[in-house]
């Protein structure tokens, strides 16, 4: 039993960080100026793939998160 509480835990601050570089993300495509227009479009599809991909593995958090509690 122990051992799904350390997994748990583990696994809701792997969520708590990538929803922290989530919010990151955010602010920083919010941020950008308009100086260099193609540099800032790359920057942001970049970012935007980025979210996604932290937003998919939060995703998996919860639901392994889930599975989990269903265990207990």
């Amino acid at each position: 039993m122990p051992h799904y509480e350390q997994v748990r835990h583990a696994i809701s601050a792997r969520k708590h960080g990538l929803e922290s570089i989530v919010d990151g993300i955010k602010d920083r495509k919010n941020g950008m100026l308009d100086e260099n227009y193609e540099v800032e479009e790359k920057m942001i599809h970049r970012l935007n793939q980025i979210e996604a991909e932290a937003k998919d593995m939060i995703s998996c958090c919860e639901q392994t998160e889930n599975a989990l509690r269903k265990e207990i």
